[in-house]
């Protein structure tokens, strides 16, 4: 070879080695995306909203530490409206347009329940559900079959939600006189088959079985029925629009009929709408957001506060959402942004400090796609306009107004005594 040749060889290596440098650090800096599909606009947007802001101050903590391996993290978010159909369609568009390779879930069970067998059959990116809480979601065709699911949660779930409300008023509260009023529409129709069967599989049955439908808004004669049949307590699923006219007919009627919802009232939404209504109100959750908390809990309840100037609207979506985006952070700088080895890595995370739970065993496993299960639900109070978490000692149930005072809960009418 000539000297001129050579030297030829030697600048054509260097300019593709410079190229394949310049490359390799674009490559580097190409943003990790993640996806959202949620109701931003509607009568459910509280929903949606708050699990986009939770998710969003985890991207801006993760991307303001350097990202995730040097690359910066960006948050997609589509609005669905509440409307599986849309879900569907964004889901498509988001992983096969937009190359999101995961997605924080979507804002009601239907939406859930319609793109999991797509997700799991042709997507195939790993969802994690802060909201969603249908059984079937996770417990879905691929879970039955052993194939890889690709659906996990970190909020409440169906089965074992009534099963944490039932064993919390019959089992601590020595209720056996149950009765339901439950809304016939959205997640009330399956809450009301899952309490009907966990208080059969405690041999009991409920003593009125009451329901109300969207364009119901006094339930004066389902509530006189419950009385006359002398229920201890009632159990519901239902949102906040529902429960404000339930909580309000009582107030009407002077009835103190011990009252517990599932976690559709589980924010401050539900106070502003019922008012002193909702004083004594149960609600089944994951979290509070009132009381006692820590400093980490704090750092995000005090940031939400900054940036939208109020109160969270559903402090247990943004958490979750918070939660959900730093585990899949954790795992995609573990074990890469491969959609299957991503899948597969949230099924080994060994120990996890999140603000909804400090998990000191595995947050999931290849059985289990639900990170928090029955005997880590709480039940929260509404108290003089808070929810405070409901806890127990040898001398009954408790709620803790600040750090220095605690008041007991009488268990029969679960007023402070």
């Amino acid at each position: 070879m000539s000297l001129f040749s050579r030297g030829k060889h030697i600048a054509f290596c260097s300019f593709m080695a410079a190229s394949a440098a310049v490359c390799s650090g674009a490559l580097a800096q190409e943003p990790i995306k993640i996806g959202v599909a949620a109701a931003l606009t509607g009568p459910a947007s509280p929903v949606g909203v708050d699990i986009r802001r939770g998710a969003e101050i985890a991207v801006d903590a993760i991307n303001a530490k350097g990202g995730i391996n040097g690359r910066k993290v960006v948050l997609i978010a589509r609005d669905d409206e509440h409307n599986p159909v849309k879900t569907v369609a964004q889901y498509r568009e988001l992983v096969e347009r937009e190359k999101v390779i995961a997605m924080i879930g979507a804002s009601n069970s239907a939406s859930m329940l319609a793109v999991a067998p797509i997700v799991n059959d042709s997507l195939k990116v790993p969802v994690i559900c802060p909201a969603t809480d249908a059984t079937a979601i996770t417990e879905n065709d691929a879970h039955k079959a052993g194939r890889d699911n690709y659906i996990f949660r970190v909020g409440m779930y169906g089965t074992g939600q009534a099963n944490f409300m039932v064993d919390t008023v019959v089992k601590k509260f020595g209720h056996t006189k149950v009765g339901l009023l439950n809304w016939t529409g959205g997640w009330g129709v399956t809450g009301r088959g899952e309490l009907q069967r966990r208080l059969k599989e405690l041999g009991l049955a409920p003593v009125g079985d009451e329901t109300f439908d969207n364009s119901d808004t006094d339930m004066t004669p389902q509530i006189i029925k419950l009385k006359a049949a002398g229920a201890q307590s009632i159990l519901n699923y239902a949102l906040v629009r529902e429960n404000t006219f339930v909580v309000q007919t009582k107030a009407k009627l002077n009835d103190a009929t011990p009252y517990v919802s599932a976690w559709g009232i589980a924010g401050p939404a539900f106070w502003t709408a019922a008012g002193d209504a909702a004083e004594g109100v149960l609600t089944s959750t994951t979290i509070t957001s009132d009381g006692p908390q820590s400093p980490d809990r704090m750092a995000l309840i005090n940031e939400y506060r900054k940036r939208h100037n109020k109160e969270m609207d559903l402090p247990v979506f943004v958490f979750g959402a918070y939660d959900a985006m730093n585990m899949l952070a954790l795992v995609i700088a573990r074990d890469g942004t491969d959609p299957s080895k991503l899948r597969s890595g949230l099924e080994n995370i060994p120990e996890f400090k999140g603000l909804i739970k400090h998990f000191t065993r595995p947050v999931f496993t290849k059985d289990r796609h639900n990170a928090i299960t029955e005997g880590e639900m709480i039940m929260g109070r509404w108290t003089n306009g808070k929810l405070l978490e409901v806890k127990f000692d040898d001398k009954g149930p408790y709620v803790e107004l600040d750090e220095r005072t605690k008041k007991y809960m009488d268990k029969t009418t679960f007023k402070l005594k």
